[in-house]
């Protein structure tokens, strides 16, 4: 099976492509940056520099290989998409337009698409369902429900096979890209590295999390689940239970490198853009129709996270 990647060389891309060549499968990554040391060695794999706003690469992509499946995971965050809204709506949405225009066209059975909890707009006492409305604020979620709608409208006229998972905030060593939640990757990498971190939010901010491994668990089982159960279509995937403040994990962190120089010193602005963000996410949908459940506990996450990124580091 061949599986094309877009946003192949990011954060989630890199650690989904290596867990499909563990399967032995032929890899395509897609992306506007080309890293020969990710993933260096590996045979199966195939680098695409491409940008997902230009109809001609992306058709080139698709067309050139016999592609069965496609993760769409090129996107900004939702801390770019405010600073420039326009590049939002050219690489989020308009880009999710091309790529399953390219499965259309060239017979790509499989899209599975890569959503957001951005995609509510709540309080944060609200506890989302997939029954809860979508009504985002910010144009980060607006992009991502228009991405959910297109697909499905793609899934009922052309019968492509789309799948969505709506991610919380995703935790893990190596995230490059700033977004208003990214302080809880960067505060344990900062103390592993000895260096000191500001923390831009207050202590008792809660995010829903999940780690990076099960967000790759989740996507590879969503692909492979049985169509013939798949209801929804567009899951929440639930999150680490129960939800820790930034506080709390700082102070798991802070078990490990007990001198690490770690401070709260929050942002107004970022707060205000995180006045929309749950504090619960439930993904019964997901645990009812292909059986997914999240494993990795916050104290987990950190611990794995650290072994993780003094490997990777050297």
């Amino acid at each position: 099976m061949t599986i094309l990647i877009t946003g192949g060389a990011g954060f989630i891309g890199t650690a989904l492509a290596s867990e499909f060549l563990k399967r032995g499968e032929e890899v395509i990554i897609f992306d506007k940056v080309v890293d020969d040391s990710l993933l260096a060695g590996e045979k199966k794999v195939t680098r695409i520099k491409g940008d997902i706003t230009n109809w001609s690469e992306v058709m080139n992509a698709v067309s050139r290989q016999k592609v069965e499946s496609i993760f769409h995971l090129a996107a900004i965050l939702s801390a770019v998409c405010e600073a420039n809204p326009w590049a939002a709506l050219s690489i989020n949405a308009q880009g999710t337009q091309y790529v399953l225009e390219a499965a259309r066209l060239f017979g790509v059975r499989k899209v599975i698409f890569t959503s957001s909890m951005g995609s509510y707009a709540v309080t944060p006492d609200t506890i989302v369902t997939e029954e809860t409305k979508q009504r985002p604020a910010l144009i980060y979620g607006v992009t991502k429900v228009f991405g959910e709608l297109l697909g499905l409208y793609y899934q009922r006229k052309f019968g492509i096979d789309f799948r969505g998972i709506r991610f919380p905030q995703l935790i893990g060593p190596n995230v490059k890209t700033f977004g208003f939640g990214q302080y809880n990757p960067w505060l344990i990498e900062a103390a592993v590295k000895g260096e000191p971190f500001d923390v831009w939010v207050p202590e008792e901010t809660v995010l829903p999390l999940l780690y990076i491994k099960d967000a790759v668990k989740s996507l590879i089982m969503l692909h492979d689940a049985d169509e013939g159960r798949l209801s929804t279509r567009v899951y929440n995937v639930g999150q680490i239970m129960p939800p820790p403040t930034a506080k709390e994990i700082v102070h798991i962190v802070k078990g490990y490198y007990p001198d690490a120089r770690i401070n709260f010193k929050p942002d107004p602005n970022v707060a205000a853009g995180l006045r929309t963000i749950p504090r619960i996410i439930k993904g019964d949908a997901a645990e009812k129709e292909w059986g997914w459940r999240p494993t990795y506990s916050i104290e987990d996450a950190v611990r794995d996270f650290i072994a993780e990124y003094k490997k990777k580091s050297g």
